[in-house]
């Protein structure tokens, strides 16, 4: 149901295949469009979904498409002019009319598939044994000090035989703000706000704990759309304060809130065992 570190991983494809015509197909959670749209420079979270709109202003050689029908989306893709080499599809295992060359399948160290449930009791769309349609299984938010051994224990229960790489998210130096940047040292000390709308917050909070010590959180839920109140409860609470966000986030709020002290943090992949990075860049280059 969300959280598993998916557009990471979609961030991590792009850039993999920054030699080639890339293009992203997703549903454009949260839009308020409907149907089929391909990105233009007008485009926004409201027209494309905060998601869509993260991979179109980091990579905006990209092609970005949003559709709740995939196969619709894979069509019109196929027929635009100088159409894309690659199509890389966000969130696509529940829709069975689109089958890839390769299924990557997303789960959390923390909370990991084998260890959840169907929702409403847990945050499984499907059942466990859908994990036999992926070709491809990718562990995110792992450990740094995650050592081989427990990786043969974490293997053990996947009970699978599908190749299986572990990554963490690396995050930046710098705080963002469109073409500024700030070395993110300055927040050692201060006393900043973090501002969130994403499923999962944990692995942030904590790396922002351990770098910066004390701040204050206010948390919306995923795919939160920033409303008038939010901006004016935002700016009360972040007075004489650097607020901080995602940066899936950042886009929404930095037209919600008009603060000129609001920064993203940008975030990467990174695989905890190299070995790992270069089999899986050869596994997909391979398609």
């Amino acid at each position: 149901m969300g959280g598993t570190g998916k557009s990471v991983v979609v961030m991590y494809l792009i850039k993999t295949f920054k030699d080639f015509r890339i293009a992203t197909l997703s549903r454009g959670y949260g839009r308020k469009t409907r149907g089929l749209v391909i990105a233009g420079s007008k485009d926004n979270p409201t027209t494309i979904g905060d998601e869509s709109y993260q991979f179109l202003n980091r990579y905006p050689e990209t092609v970005v498409a949003v559709s709740e029908k995939r196969t619709l989306g894979m069509k019109a893709l196929a027929k635009i002019p100088n159409p894309p080499d690659f199509v890389i599809l966000d969130d696509v295992m529940q829709h069975r009319w689109v089958r890839p060359q390769m299924m990557i399948m997303t789960t959390s160290f923390n909370r990991p598939y084998f260890e959840d449930f169907i929702f409403p009791a847990g945050n499984l769309r499907e059942f466990r044994s859908g994990v036999v349609r992926a070709d491809v299984l990718i562990v995110t938010r792992t450990p740094e000090d995650f050592s081989p051994v427990q990786k043969e224990v974490f293997l053990k229960k996947t009970n699978i035989n599908i190749p299986t790489f572990f990554t963490n998210i690396r995050y930046s130096d710098y705080l963002t703000q469109n073409e500024k940047t700030l070395d993110s040292n300055f927040l050692i000390g201060k006393d900043f706000l973090l501002v969130t709308g994403i499923a999962d917050t944990h692995h942030l909070v904590e790396h922002l704990k351990i770098k910066y010590g004390f701040f204050d959180h206010l948390r919306f839920k995923d795919h939160h759309i920033y409303s008038p109140i939010d901006a004016e409860r935002i700016n009360d609470r972040a007075k004489g304060k650097i607020i901080v966000t995602t940066e899936k986030d950042y886009a929404k709020l930095e037209k919600a809130l008009d603060n000129n002290k609001l920064y993203c943090l940008m975030i990467d992949l990174v695989f905890v065992f190299k070995e790992d990075q270069h089999l899986f860049e050869k596994m997909i280059k391979g398609l």
